[in-house]
Formats: C-alpha cells, sequence, structure tokens
C-alpha cells in the first residue's frame, strides 16, 4: 500500500500558480491551518479558492489572501476579512481579487454535484435577482429555477480529527462542515490530521470520508479548541 503520509512542504509541493483550491471551513473552524501555512512558505499565485468565505486576515483561507496569492474567491461571504474588501477595491492591478459571492446552499450543492459526475443543480434561490445573470432559467411543473453548474478543483485542502494511514477520516463536532463533500469534487486531496492512527483503530460507524478518496495526509493539525 502506497505511504500516503507526508510533510506539509511535500504536500503542498504540487499546488502551482493558478490552481483551483476547494478549501474546508466555517469562519476557520474545518480548514486545516498546517496545509495552509505551508502553502504561504511555498507562495504559487493566482489561485483560485472555492470555499464558504474567506475566513479571518490571520486565519484559514484568509492568510492566503493576506499574502497576496488569491486571484478568485467563490464564497458565500467575507465580512470577517477585511482585507478582501481592500483588495477587491484596490487600484493596484497586482493586489486586485475578484470575488464571487453566492449562496452557501448553492456552492456546496455545486460542489457536490462536480463530485457526484451530475450536470448541475436546479435552485429557486437567486432567480428574478442579479444573481440569475447569464443564467439559463428551467421551469419545472410551474416553478423557475436556475441552472447552476457543478465544481471541481485541482485540489481540495480538509482537516480531519484522527486519520489512519490509509486517509479515513474521522472529524470533531462541526469542524466537519464542508469536508465530506469536497473530498469528492477534487483531483487531489489533502487532509491535514490533528492524530494519525493505524488502519484498524478508527470506529466505521464515525468514518465520514474514505480513504479511497484520499491522496495525502499530513500530520501535526492542532486541535480546534471549540466543537
Amino acid at each position: 500500500m502506497r505511504d500516503k503520509i507526508l510533510t506539509a512542504e511535500q504536500a503542498v509541493a504540487p499546488i502551482g500558480d493558478g490552481a483551483v483550491l476547494m478549501i474546508a471551513g466555517f469562519m476557520a473552524c474545518g480548514t486545516p491551518e498546517i496545509i495552509i501555512d505551508a502553502l504561504v512558505a511555498k507562495g504559487p499565485k493566482n489561485l483560485t479558492i472555492i470555499g464558504n468565505d474567506a475566513g479571518y486576515p490571520n486565519r484559514g483561507i484568509g492568510k492566503l489572501v493576506t499574502a497576496g496569492l488569491v486571484k478568485k474567491l467563490l464564497v458565500s461571504h467575507v465580512g470577517l476579512n477585511p482585507e478582501v474588501g481592500r483588495r477587491m477595491n484596490t487600484d493596484v492591478e497586482a493586489d486586485r481579487i475578484e470575488c464571487e459571492l453566492a449562496p452557501q446552499g448553492t456552492i456546496i450543492e455545486r460542489c457536490r454535484a462536480g463530485g457526484y459526475g451530475l450536470g448541475g443543480i436546479l435552485t429557486p434561490t437567486g432567480v428574478g435577482t442579479i444573481v440569475a445573470e447569464g443564467k439559463q432559467v428551467i421551469n419545472v411543473k410551474g416553478r423557475d429555477y436556475l441552472l447552476e453548474e457543478p465544481l471541481r478543483a485541482d485540489f481540495a485542502l480538509m482537516r480531519g480529527n484522527k486519520v489512519d494511514k490509509f486517509g479515513n477520516v474521522c472529524f470533531h463536532g462541526t469542524t466537519v462542515n464542508f469536508n465530506p463533500v469536497i473530498a469528492t469534487a477534487a483531483d487531489h486531496v489533502i487532509v491535514g490530521a490533528v492524530e494519525v492512527v493505524e488502519i484498524g483503530e478508527l470506529n466505521p460507524d464515525h468514518v465520514a470520508v474514505s480513504g479511497i478518496l484520499v491522496d495525502t495526509i499530513v500530520g501535526g493539525e492542532k486541535p480546534w479548541p471549540i466543537g
């Protein structure tokens, strides 16, 4: 069996300029900080980030924004990170960031569609608003829906609590959030683990992500202080 355990630096080595990343986390809860830090140190440019939010300037996805590595964000809100607003409105082209806001449910269902091989999702959210501009409207039984296309990424960055050496992942409390879905929707999945255990030590009923989806495991993630 292939050894999936690498250092954080080794894990992010394949992530180059222009990569598309899905990153788990809700206000950075569930975001793999050890992997984010290694990515900041590596410094790939013009990244596209798909996630729930932009974190804080010094935590989660926000670290990538602050470091100037992000070209585009597709998230549901950015209100906790003033750095995003500054970069959206700067006159310096090299520092400017493009931000696409979408409903949280729409984003995660588009990721799910990408992971499950679906052609998209139909949602009534956004019908008749600026969200609908440029999108196909489909009427089903007298009700209009927007066709939202599936999302996929080059890499998914996850945070697990206990992870066995095959890559089966258990989560603690609300750190689970987007993690199980984005694991299905990326070509390469990296998980930062609080604890790496031997195969067979995990209760199968507690495994939320199968190791068959995980390519790389990085130990050393710090426990999240709140469930």
